[in-house]
């Protein structure tokens, strides 16, 4: 039997893959062919979690740059903030310019504490 492979609790027998419709997603579960019960392992889980969290994250922030002395600054707002951990201690905050694209992708990065 594969490692990913469940068995049913019931019947004993193999889980297929289904798909489960949950707030216009659709998450991946493992489903019983005789007694249709349903499981979310906790690598699904952290899939669907992900999924939904994407999703309430999925709108576009449209923020201007503002100007801190003599530099330019952008503020993030509080669900990125909390979603990324921007606020832990030690986090690392790379810049990546393309300016060929016009854009620019952030990276965060959380440095070890001693």
């Amino acid at each position: 039997m594969p490692a990913n492979q469940r068995l049913c609790f019931n019947c004993n027998l193999p889980m297929k893959r289904a798909l489960v419709r949950y707030k216009h997603l659709e998450l991946e579960a493992r489903e019983c062919p005789q007694c249709q019960e349903r499981i979310f392992t906790e690598d699904l889980a952290l899939k669907a979690a992900a999924q939904l969290e994407a999703q309430r994250l999925e709108s576009e922030y449209i923020k201007h740059p503002i100007r801190i002395g003599h530099s330019w600054g952008i503020t993030f707002p509080r669900e990125i903030v909390k979603v990324f951990g921007f606020d832990r201690p030690k986090a690392l905050v790379r810049l990546h310019p393309d300016v060929g694209k016009g854009k620019i992708e952030i990276s965060l990065q959380y440095r070890q504490l001693r």
